[in-house]
């Protein structure tokens, strides 16, 4: 596609509200430029260089930055070693200061003049990118970027969540590694003092959340101990609902979508759970405590179970054992579903909903893309997870082993790591060998129990909606998510009584069924795709 016809269509799109037209400065060339092929094929012969993505050194500006990572620095070492590498270098350009990534792109966006290389949503991407914001890149990775073009041949699913309905493939994703997020953490100590054995049941559950806030675990004549307790209500409350067989969003069953406050299931798992608030098993404060939940009640001794992330949960039996006689929060399996089921409903995705993309202004897409490229070649996937060799990892026995200064730092590993630029969150696929070397033992144990016994339920796949079918679910779905929200709570509080039957007709009032159909519709899409 050429530039000309790109600014054309980009000037003419009226849902950048006019504010694009403004980009017609004069292209730098009519063509991409064509530098002098490094060997970028895994199965060439041997080359001076086998990264170099540009002959001449290739400076181009990046807008990067994510919540997780911050904003780029042209500093970071990855990337500079990058750039010897590839002889392509990057030149961020959003401050230091900025905190709503969102926000920036909107007005990065508006402006007109955008960075050569934009990290950005998918949904931002599949918007802008058909306007001419943003190149295709099937073509570019198909001709000059080997090792991603092999990388989405064998991941499908990665190809899909990059790409429009068309096929056209807008941006490279964040790709995540391993299966376990979250899994469930109990007070051994309290059971072995109570007597009682790890819940295996709904019931079993119930049991021991009554003995641990009616029969003083902690041993300080109080009736003060919390049961169930969680510092996100929405992600807490996901893990209890699946007890019962009820979900707070989509999920699909044998290519059936369902909307989980729709069904059956969920007016159940509503009044069980109003009920087990009302006897004082769930969290009083679970609505209003926040984000330090955890750190509080866990070190104040009063917490019994939650439902969270492996690696950090895990990390509070090190920071609390020589403070609290005994203390030993531990993973266990989930107990079984009222049939009978044992199943975990949460699943890191892979594909992330974000990544990153060339804009259609940039000077040289073909050393861009083999720039990208480098980032899944073995060298660049080690940098992008690790760091840099002899500083943050060294090599032992074929595998990249972090250093003291990432293992013994003051900060999290992660955070010493993201100092180096790795781990930003950029297009490269994550190894989760990086998570295991700083995961302690006893979370590795929960990990490995959770895939030893297959109990993850398939994650809702990221799903790609028409235009027209976007602007139902923009004109939709935020009244029905309020309705959910606000109702969810007023029943598990006992502000309300629960009546799941008037709760679905105003739903189906909302439109909440035709949002339904539209993914349905959309999920069809996705697993044709796949089998493309």
């Amino acid at each position: 596609m050429k530039l000309k016809k790109i600014v054309y269509v980009f000037a003419a799109a009226t849902t950048l509200a006019g504010a694009l037209a403004a980009c017609s400065s004069e292209p730098k060339s009519e063509e991409p430029k064509q530098p002098a092929q490094g060997a970028q094929n895994p199965d060439a012969g041997e080359k001076a260089n086998p990264y170099l993505a540009s002959e001449k050194p290739l400076k181009l500006t990046v807008h990067m930055g994510t919540k997780d990572s911050g904003v780029f620095k042209n500093d970071w070492p990855i990337f500079k070693k990058a750039a010897e590498l590839t002889n392509v270098s990057l030149e961020g350009t959003l401050p230091v200061t900025v905190s709503d990534f969102s926000e920036t792109f909107s007005i990065v966006i508006a402006s007109g003049s955008i960075p050569d290389i934009m990290q950005a949503l998918s949904k931002d991407f599949l918007q802008y990118g058909p306007e001419g914001a943003f190149l295709p890149l099937n073509d570019l990775i198909d001709e000059h970027a080997p090792h991603l073009k092999k990388f989405l041949e064998e991941n499908p699913d990665v190809r899909s969540a990059s790409s429009d309905n068309e096929g056209n493939i807008w941006f490279i994703p964040f790709i995540a590694d391993g299966e376990a997020e979250k899994g469930w953490f109990i007070r051994k100590d309290w059971l072995e003092k109570l007597n009682l054995e790890v819940p295996k049941t709904v019931d079993d559950l119930y049991n021991v959340l009554t003995a641990f806030v009616n029969n003083d675990p902690n041993g300080n004549n109080k009736k003060d101990e919390v049961g169930f307790f969680h510092r996100n209500t929405s992600i807490g409350i996901e893990g209890l609902m699946a007890l019962w067989n009820a979900y707070t969003d989509y999920r699909a069953f044998d290519n059936k979508v369902i909307y989980g406050p729709l069904e059956p299931e969920y007016g159940d798992a509503m009044t069980n759970m109003a009920k087990w608030y009302k006897e004082g098993l769930i969290d009083k404060e679970i609505f209003t405590r926040g984000g330090k939940a955890r750190d509080i009640l866990l070190a104040d001794n009063v917490g019994g179970l939650t439902h969270d992330f492996f690696a950090s949960t895990g990390n509070y039996n090190e920071q609390l054992q020589s403070k609290i006689e005994g203390f030993r929060f531990e993973p266990m399996l989930p107990p079984a579903d009222v049939n009978g089921v044992v199943k975990e409903p949460s699943k890191r995705d892979r594909a992330k909903n974000y990544g990153w993309g060339i804009a259609h202004s940039n000077p040289d897409a073909v050393a861009t893309i083999k720039y990208f490229d480098f980032w899944f070649t073995e060298e660049g996937r080690r940098m992008a997870n690790f760091g840099i060799e002899d500083d943050t990892y060294t090599m032992a026995d074929g595998k990249p082993i972090f250093t003291d200064k990432v293992m013994k730092s003051d900060k999290a590993p992660v955070d010493v790591i993201r100092e180096t630029g790795a781990q930003s969150n950029f297009g490269f696929q994550q190894d989760y060998f990086y998570e295991e070397q700083w995961t302690l033992p006893l979370a590795t144990e929960g990990i490995n129990q959770y895939k030893e016994n297959n109990v993850f339920m398939d994650k809702y796949p990221i799903l790609k909606f028409t235009d027209e079918e976007q602007k139902e679910i923009q004109k939709i779905g935020p009244k029905v998510d309020t309705y959910v929200v606000e109702t969810r709570q007023q029943w598990i509080l006992g502000a309300k009584a629960v009546d799941h039957a008037a709760f679905v007709k105003e739903l189906e009032k909302l439109g909440a069924r035709r949002l339904v159909e539209i993914n349905q519709a959309a999920y069809d899409r996705y697993l044709a795709e796949l089998k493309q």
